[in-house]
C-alpha cells in the first residue's frame, strides 16, 4: 500500500552526526542548533525554487526544521479542474494524498527526518481550490540502514 524506500544517511545526516546535533543513530540531540542550520539551509533552498515534485507538482515555498517541512505548490496539470470535475472533490484528495505518499524519498530526504516524528505539511493549490496535507513519517515505509561506524 505504502511506497517502500532504501533509506540512506544523507551528507547532510553525516554532518549533524559530526558535530553531535543527531547521535549514531540519528535521533536529535541538539534540537537548537538543528533548527539553526535547518533554518539557514532553508533560505539557501528558497533561492533554487521552484522546483518540480513529480510531473504533476511544482514547489514554490519550502521551509524545513527539526520537526517538519513545509510547502507550497501549485498543481501543473493540465486540465485539472475538469478531472476534478469528473470523479469529484474526495477522489481527488485520495489520489493527491496517494501521490504524495509515492514521493516520501523526496519529502523525506534525510535519515534524520525518517527516525524522528517528523512530518510534512503539504500546501497544493490549483486553480480554483487549496488542498492540505499532512504526512507523518510513519506514513511512509524506509527500509533501516546501518548506523555508521566510527
Amino acid at each position: 500500500m505504502f511506497q517502500s524506500v532504501q533509506a540512506q544517511a544523507t551528507e547532510l545526516d553525516q554532518y549533524f552526526v559530526k558535530k553531535q546535533i543527531l547521535d549514531s543513530s540519528y535521533k536529535i540531540k541538539d534540537r537548537k542548533a538543528l533548527n539553526e542550520i535547518l533554518d539557514v539551509i532553508s533560505d539557501e533552498d528558497s533561492r533554487t525554487l521552484p522546483f518540480q515534485i513529480d510531473q504533476n507538482m511544482l514547489m514554490e515555498k519550502y521551509q524545513i526544521s527539526a520537526t517538519e517541512v513545509k510547502i507550497e505548490g501549485i498543481i501543473t496539470t493540465p486540465d485539472f479542474a475538469q478531472f476534478t470535475q469528473d470523479v469529484g472533490d474526495k477522489e481527488v484528495k485520495k489520489l493527491l494524498r496517494k501521490n504524495i505518499l509515492q514521493s516520501c524519498s523526496l519529502l523525506f530526504e534525510n535519515e534524520f527526518q525518517r527516525v524522528n516524528p517528523y512530518h510534512v505539511e503539504l500546501k497544493l493549490s490549483s486553480e480554483n481550490k487549496n488542498y492540505d496535507f499532512k504526512i507523518k513519517n510513519r506514513e511512509c515505509k524506509f527500509q533501516q540502514i546501518k548506523s555508521p561506524t566510527k
